[in-house]
């Protein structure tokens, strides 16, 4: 699965990102691809032994993508995508740049 990161700037609210999937399975399976907490995502497949997905979201905490049985009872693969918010604070230098003590 691709992106595995998304890393949003100090003035972005969510990610906006193309998630594309891949799955293989040595025999033939129909199987659903899910995303967690976006119930309107859902690509399933009929008796296939691979399969791909693209599709593009738009989220703020980390994501899960999930790859189910056709029933989405069982979950067979999982895979999160997390979000990084980049911080662009100063670091603190350790000590002063003068000491009477030098």
């Amino acid at each position: 699965m691709r992106p595995r990161v998304c890393t949003l700037a100090d003035n972005d609210a969510t990610c906006n990102t193309t998630v594309r999937a891949q799955w293989r399975s040595p025999k033939n399976e129909s199987l659903c691809l899910v995303i967690v907490d976006q119930p309107h995502i859902k690509h399933c497949w009929e008796q296939h032994s691979e399969g791909t997905y693209s599709v593009e979201v738009s989220f703020s905490q980390d994501l899960v993508v999930q790859l189910r049985d056709t029933e989405l009872d069982r979950v067979l693969a999982s895979q999160a995508i997390a979000v990084i918010r980049k911080a662009l604070q100063f670091r603190r230098k350790r000590r002063q740049p003068w000491s009477i003590f030098y």
